[in-house]
């Protein structure tokens, strides 16, 4: 009688995904200065593109 899958096969859990890899060092955490000007900038085209669509 044949097995379905080799007695050695990989484990089954790690079905589609690829081999394991090392991220390296953790990135830096931003700055608080940083967020507040992607929201300050991210506000300011909010606001336009909504001003002109509106006008």
């Amino acid at each position: 009688m044949l097995l379905a899958r080799p007695a050695r096969s990989i484990n089954p859990r790690r079905f589609g995904r690829g081999p394991v890899k090392d991220a390296g060092p953790a990135p830096t955490p931003a700055k608080i200065s940083d967020d507040l000007k992607l929201f300050a900038t991210t506000f300011a085209a909010g606001f336009v593109f909504v001003s002109v669509f509106f006008g």
